[in-house]
């Protein structure tokens, strides 16, 4: 399944054992296959480095090196001016690549969740998002 991960799934999938980490192993196993465009990429590199995660620079460089850049597939989807989240434009990015790839969003963001359905491309929760992986085989 082709997703985009928001911020809040990611760091959670990658920094804390709970049921996100599923979301990390689907990854690893091919059953998600996660995409990133330069500004999400940007958004956690931004967000890895908050003081309260306790990383290091070189933590968080390895997490993008090691973690993130061999299993996500490196998009450039086209600008737009749309704005789909006004509380939070970050989130536009988010947005426009799931619609640009015709992936599916997995976020915990209240403002998505909140507007999902007005959304140009499918939403799934956290728990939306471990049911579909766990109807999903693993691959080849």
């Amino acid at each position: 399944m082709l997703v985009v991960l928001d911020t809040n799934i990611l760091i959670s999938a990658l920094l804390f054992r709970g049921a996100a980490s599923a979301v990390h192993q689907a990854v690893l196993d091919g059953r998600l296959m996660p995409l990133i465009s330069p500004p999400i990429l940007e958004e956690y590199r931004r967000v890895l480095s908050y003081e309260k995660f306790g990383l290091s620079h070189t933590d968080v460089r390895w997490l993008l090196d090691e973690e993130i850049a061999p299993f996500f597939r490196l998009r450039h989807p086209p600008m737009s001016d749309t704005r789909w989240i006004p509380e939070d434009p970050t989130d536009d990015h988010f947005i426009q690549l799931a619609t640009a790839e015709s992936a599916t969003l997995i976020s915990g963001d209240r403002h998505i969740l909140q507007r999902r359905q007005e959304l140009p491309c499918p939403v799934m929760t956290l728990s939306e998002c471990l049911s579909a992986i766990e109807k999903s085989p693993l691959p080849r």
